[in-house]
C-alpha cells in the first residue's frame, strides 16, 4: 500500500468512530494536550480532556470528562501547538463530531455516543462563560488527605492519584494512591492498603529487597561485566534505594528504588499485591 493510500486509510478509520452531525460546543479542558499512536500508524492521535461542555444549540449544561481527539502527522506532533494550541483550564468554543457507541474490544467495556469527540475546528478562544467559570473553580480546589506517616498529600484530579512525601521504613520517599474511582475524592481503598505497607514497612521491604535480587541481580551482572566487579545477591538488595510508594485498587501497589547506579541511573519497580504477594521486578527509565 502506498503512503497516500494508507494516510488516507487511517483518516477515514479515524473519522468512522464519528456521527457525521457537526455540532458547535463551549468547553472548558482539563489538563494539557497529549498524543499516541500504534506502532504501524502514519499519524498520531491528540487530544485533551474537558471537565463540561455547553451545547451551543440547546444551551444545555453537560458535566463529566470528555476526552476530545484529532489526527497530526509527526511534526504537528513534535510542534507543542499539535494544530490547534489547546492549553488546559480554558474556555474555547469548538466546533465537534460525537463518537458513535462503541464496545472496547479488549475490555468489552460498552461506551454511549460522545464519549468522545473528534474536534474539526476552534470557533473561538479565551471565552467568558459563568456556567463553565464555576466549574472550573470547583476543580481548582485543594483536596488532601494526611495519612499517618505522611505530610499533606495532595490530589491530582486530572490524574486521580493524591501524591506527596512521606517516611516509609524510616526512609524519606513519596507516596502516592490512587482514589476510589474515576471522578471520586477520596482513598478509602487505597489507604487500606497504603496502612498495611506502612504497619510492616520493614518486612514489605525487605521482602521486596530479596525478590528484586532474585529477578535481577544476574542481570545487574551482565551490565557491569565492562567494571569486572560481581554484584552479589546480597550486594543487590542493600543498594537499592526506596524512593516512592505507589498503590492502586484492589490491593496493588508497586516501590519505586533508585539503583545505586548498577543500571546507570535506571529505576527498579517492584510491584505486588497486598494479599498475594509481589509479582514483578523491573528496570525503568
Amino acid at each position: 500500500m502506498s503512503l497516500f493510500k494508507k494516510q488516507s486509510s487511517e483518516i477515514k478509520k479515524f473519522e468512522e468512530r464519528f456521527d457525521k452531525e457537526i455540532k458547535e460546543m463551549i468547553v472548558v479542558t482539563e489538563g494539557e494536550m497529549s498524543a499516541g499512536r500504534s506502532g504501524q500508524d502514519e499519524y498520531w492521535t491528540a487530544s485533551i480532556t474537558i471537565l463540561a461542555y455547553i451545547d451551543v444549540r440547546s444551551g444545555e449544561l453537560f458535566e463529566g470528562k470528555r476526552g476530545i481527539e484529532w489526527l497530526v502527522n509527526d511534526k504537528e506532533c513534535r510542534s507543542s501547538k499539535k494544530i490547534y494550541n489547546l492549553k488546559g483550564q480554558k474556555i474555547y468554543q469548538l466546533i465537534v463530531r460525537e463518537s458513535l457507541p462503541y464496545e472496547n474490544e479488549y475490555t468489552h467495556d460498552t461506551f454511549e455516543k460522545g464519549h468522545w469527540l473528534m474536534l474539526v475546528d476552534v470557533k473561538k478562544r479565551n471565552c467568558h462563560n459563568a456556567q463553565l467559570e464555576d466549574v472550573l473553580k470547583e476543580y481548582q480546589k485543594e483536596v488532601s488527605i494526611h495519612p499517618q506517616g505522611c505530610q499533606k498529600l495532595i490530589l491530582d484530579k486530572s490524574l486521580g492519584i493524591f501524591s506527596g512525601e512521606g517516611n516509609w521504613n524510616h526512609e524519606e520517599c513519596y507516596i502516592h494512591l490512587d482514589t476510589d474511582g474515576e471522578g471520586i475524592e477520596t482513598a478509602d481503598e487505597t489507604l487500606k492498603t497504603f496502612q498495611e505497607l506502612m504497619a510492616n514497612g520493614e518486612v514489605w521491604d525487605q521482602k521486596a529487597r530479596e525478590y528484586a535480587a532474585d529477578e535481577l541481580t544476574e542481570l545487574a551482572n551482565e551490565w557491569a561485566e565492562e567494571n569486572d566487579l560481581e554484584i552479589t545477591h546480597e550486594d543487590f538488595a542493600k543498594r537499592m534505594v526506596i524512593s516512592e510508594v505507589c498503590v492502586s485498587l484492589e490491593g496493588d501497589f508497586e516501590l519505586f528504588y533508585n539503583d545505586d547506579d548498577m543500571f546507570y541511573g535506571h529505576v527498579i519497580i517492584v510491584s505486588g499485591n497486598i494479599h498475594e504477594g509481589f509479582k514483578d521486578a523491573y528496570i525503568a527509565g
